[in-house]
Formats: structure tokens, sequence, C-alpha cells
């Protein structure tokens, strides 16, 4: 998680360097700052729970009734 987190923020400081010395406006950098910050969030999240949660069992979940539906099973 340390590592997800340095990576983080080296890519995230290379942005605002970026966008700070190609002048842009202080939304367009909310932006991108903000949408980096939810992407951290949401990977930690993720890599918190990875044991509990799978993409698998969502799947599972979403596409078994339809699944029931189309091969016309009780």
């Amino acid at each position: 998680m340390i590592i997800i987190g340095i990576l983080f923020g080296t890519i995230i400081g290379f942005e605002w360097r970026y966008m700070v010395t190609k002048k842009r406006k202080q939304r367009t950098i909310g932006y991108v700052l903000g949408t980096a910050a939810l992407l951290f969030l949401a990977l930690e999240t993720i890599f918190i729970f990875r044991d509990q949660w799978t993409i698998g069992d969502t799947i599972q979940t979403v596409f078994a009734p339809l699944e029931k539906i189309i091969r016309m099973q009780e």
C-alpha cells in the first residue's frame, strides 16, 4: 500500500507541475487532481477488500439471473 501511495504521489506531482508550468486554469487543475485522488481512493479500497470481494462474485450476481432466463431454467 505504501508503494501505491508513493506512485500516485509521484504521478500527481508530475501532473501538477506540468499544469502549473503550462498555466492551466484552476478548474482544470482541480479536475485532474480530484480525479487522481478519487482513483487513488478507489484503488486503495480495492486493495484493502481484495480478499472479501472479487469481481467474479459481482459478475455472477448480475448475470446469473440473465443466464437462467436465456437458458429457460427454473
